[in-house]
């Protein structure tokens, strides 16, 4: 009879055991959806991140070419600054989106990312 007893404990232990076992497995294969709609998310970012740094070298040419411009050319001076406002909030709005979509990226759940 105690034989009974252990054999069938040590059997429902091996059936717990082994669902534990198929679950990691299933935790551990990708969605292969997921794994592409990451890819996408992520390409987008890059694709905002180059935005942001044309913006970026946008803006410190125009910085320059302000500077250089003589006083004596007030339109000229005047459409580089408005220029300058125009490129700032421009990266500015850039940068927010950047960070969005960082922000949904991680929500996501997308194994692997580097920020």
């Amino acid at each position: 009879m105690k034989r009974f007893i252990v054999t069938l404990l040590t059997l429902s232990f091996c059936v717990v055991a082994l669902a534990q076992q198929n679950s990691v497995v299933k935790d551990i294969i990708t969605d292969p959806n997921l794994s592409l709609r990451c890819k996408e998310l992520m390409q987008d970012r890059t694709d905002k991140i180059k935005v942001r740094q044309k913006l970026s070298s946008l803006l410190q040419r125009n910085q320059k070419v302000l500077k250089e411009t003589p006083e004596m050319r007030k339109i000229m001076r005047k459409r580089l600054e408005a220029n300058q406002i125009t490129v700032r909030n421009e990266l500015y709005l850039a940068t927010l989106q950047v960070q969005s979509m960082e922000e949904s990226i991680i929500r996501s759940g997308c194994p692997g990312i580097n920020l």
